[in-house]
């Protein structure tokens, strides 16, 4: 606890920390000392989340999901708005998702003699 009182800022990946439950934990916990959150990478998933407490500061903009789904954050006079669409707001590109997918070669490694 005295470490996340000396931090200016808390910046939680969800994909590192455990999920979407241990971000939000770590979120209020870091507001109850006035410490706002700034999440890192996937600003898809994250904007939902920044937008859920009273403590998230900003968002990187890093359109990394575009090759891989339909839905699309918008950015406007740098304000980004959460989908309202159900869950986390994320619509996968499932044909996309199978062509950038990677699969493993099944032939034979021969060993030069």
């Amino acid at each position: 606890m005295a470490k996340i009182l000396r931090a200016s800022l808390a910046q939680v990946d969800v994909a590192r920390i455990g999920g979407i439950t241990p971000w939000l934990k770590v979120a209020h916990m870091a507001g109850a000392f006035n410490i706002p959150v700034a999440p890192h990478f996937l600003m898809e998933l994250h904007l939902p989340l920044v937008a859920a407490v009273p403590n998230g500061a900003w968002l990187e903009h890093i359109p990394q999901l575009d090759d891989i789904a339909t839905s699309r954050v918008v950015v406007a006079e740098g304000v980004a708005t959460p989908s309202d669409a159900p869950g986390n707001g994320i619509a996968w590109d499932w044909a996309a998702i199978e062509v950038a997918s990677f699969r493993p070669s099944r032939t034979r490694r021969h060993c030069l003699r």
